[in-house]
């Protein structure tokens, strides 16, 4: 039979299978039920009404937390039924079986890898929902005991016909061993769960204590919406409100993205349900019904691979360097302004030489330390969270009165370089990195945990706040590409070259990612700091976006904090 014949007569299965289905849902045969949301509510908003195939498949929106969910939809007989008879036959009609499990086995090879950058080797790893068990191969060649489950049981045969060991069925059979797994997979099958709390319970229970839980389902903004839906699709997520979901079923975050290809650890915290995300459900239904998209909160992962992180704040914990506790606090009233990199600060001398000699802090973040000195401007502090190597063309021209304020996570030759110079350390969350254990091993005292964002300048920020400075003026602050991409003088640093253009209000910015994500992250910090009585008023200088967001904000921030800002004219 020729290849077109082949695909022509895959294609008539899967429409006679999709009838027979249909058939099946109008006869009764496959019972349906109404659901409420995951987080209990039940008033939501229409999102779809027929998945890809033309299945009669609707889908809604929580108006609460922001999960889409389908209502009504088959009961967990009816889909046991339909995934052990028909779902294969329907959304894996034409595929190539080789092909796939060679795509099986390179993911699993690339999970494998991640895990290793951590210094971690699985030694038990369960695949539940595992297809023809390909992501288990490398784990298994690596001499981990592997077990697979799956409801179709042609697959499942054809994994033990590579001699992996996939079982056919669910959680029960895994649940029947009574071992406990350091890595559980559980790829495209998350968003099918019926009960996600009382079936990621189960998970949990065949967790080790300190295994990962890798979970891979769409996420909503890296998908084309005409492919999405599909009927055996229970639940449709965001990396927020997926977050959200784990939280609640006593997981927490160890590496999650847009695509949501994420892992996961126990959590002795569980999120109580009525703890929803602020504006979660605004920024989905904006996503698929809005004529002005909203950008919702960027998520950023670190460049520096973990191992290396470990090492460094390893190092930097054991240097004996005090922690920024015992600078104490600066005399109230005390305000600060921080230089940070962007172009139009080359225009703001005459204010930050004003300020300066009024008496108001200055902390530079480090690329911008020649910067000040080129000017006669001694930075009171300077702020120093890079990891890169480049960062030490910072320190060409090195202040002595100058505090150095150095993360955790810089390399040793950071310390190297300040030898003999006044420093001190803070520490930042880092996702995989228990740097408190590194902390307490060492017996030392206090140490200061900064909210620092993805960006030195937001640190720089932080830790004016932190030393009791609630009024700081920010220059440089730009977040876009405008007369430039970076100051005159800045150091070490690369080009921005993949930007975009958005609209804020009536003016368009061409930015990046990160210097949007940053532009966000400035609003949570400012947000936090004054509920935590940290922050009074800040005063952003020159041409920033942050400025342009703020006045399209204006209506919901005035009542919380006083935010003066100036544009310089364009």
């Amino acid at each position: 039979m020729a290849s077109g014949d082949v695909a022509a007569a895959g294609q008539s299965a899967a429409v006679f299978h999709m009838r027979l289905v249909q058939a099946k849902i109008a006869s009764g045969e496959y019972a349906v039920e109404s659901v409420s949301c995951f987080c209990g509510s039940t008033d939501s908003k229409p999102v779809t009404s027929h998945d890809r195939y033309g299945f009669e498949h609707r889908m809604v929106l929580c108006k609460s937390c922001g999960i889409i969910y389908a209502n009504p939809r088959m009961t967990e007989d009816a889909y046991r039924q339909f995934y052990e008879h028909e779902y294969r036959l329907i959304y894996d009609h034409g595929m190539d079986v080789e092909a796939g499990f060679l795509r099986g086995l390179r993911a699993g090879e690339g999970l494998a890898a991640y895990f290793l950058d951590y210094g971690m080797t699985p030694r038990t790893v369960f695949d539940i929902g595992c297809n023809m068990g390909a992501w288990l191969k490398c784990f298994q060649d690596a001499g981990a005991t592997v077990v697979g489950v799956d409801y179709y049981a042609a697959h499942a045969t054809y994994g033990r016909d590579h001699g992996i060991p996939v079982l056919h069925g669910g959680m029960d059979v895994l649940e029947a061993t009574g071992a406990k797994a350091d890595l559980i997979i559980l790829n495209h099958v998350a968003e099918h769960f019926l009960d996600f709390s009382a079936q990621l319970a189960r998970v949990r229970h065949l967790l080790a204590d300190n295994g990962h839980l890798y979970v891979g389902v769409p996420g909503l903004y890296c998908q084309a919406l005409d492919t999405l839906w599909q009927n055996a699709h229970t639940y449709q997520f965001t990396a927020e409100t997926l977050n959200y979901a784990m939280e609640c079923c006593g997981f927490e975050e160890f590496y999650l993205d847009e695509e949501i290809c994420s892992v996961w650890k126990k959590s002795s915290r569980v999120r109580e349900k009525h703890m929803i995300t602020p504006q979660a459900a605004l920024y989905v239904d904006n996503f698929l019904h809005g004529d002005r998209k909203l950008i919702p909160p960027i998520r950023g992962v670190s460049k520096f691979k973990v191992k290396d992180r470990t090492n460094w704040i390893t190092a930097a914990v054991k240097s004996g360097t005090p922690d920024i506790d015992t600078l104490g606090q600066v005399p109230v009233g005390t305000e600060a302004m921080v230089i940070a990199g962007g172009p139009s600060v080359d225009g703001q001398l005459a204010n930050i030489r004003r300020l300066h000699a009024s008496g108001v802090k200055l902390l530079a973040i480090e690329r911008m330390y020649p910067w000040c000195m080129k000017h006669n401007l001694v930075p009171d502090y300077v702020v120093v969270l890079d990891a890169s190597d480049d960062v030490l063309e910072g320190f060409c021209a090195l202040s002595r009165t100058t505090m150095h304020l150095v993360g955790s996570q810089c390399q040793p030759t950071v310390m190297e370089a300040l030898k003999g110079y006044p420093v001190a350390l803070f520490y930042t969350a880092q996702h995989g990195i228990d740097w408190r254990k590194i902390w307490f091993e060492e017996g030392l005292g206090d140490a200061t945990l900064v909210n620092a964002g993805g960006s030195v300048s937001l640190c720089a920020m932080a830790l004016a706040m932190t030393l009791g400075m609630q009024t700081l003026h920010v220059f440089g602050f730009d977040c876009h590409v405008g007369s430039g991409v970076y100051s005159t003088g800045i150091v070490g640093v690369g080009d921005q070259k993949r930007t975009f253009t958005m609209d804020v209000k009536d003016r368009s910015f061409t930015t990046t990612t990160g210097y949007y994500a940053f532009a966000q992250q400035f609003f949570t910090l400012w947000k936090l700091g004054n509920e935590l009585g940290l922050l009074k008023r800040v005063v952003v200088y020159g041409d920033s976006m942050v400025s342009a967001m703020a006045k399209d904000t204006e209506q919901v921030q005035r009542d919380s904090v006083t935010m003066t800002m100036t544009m310089k004219e364009t």
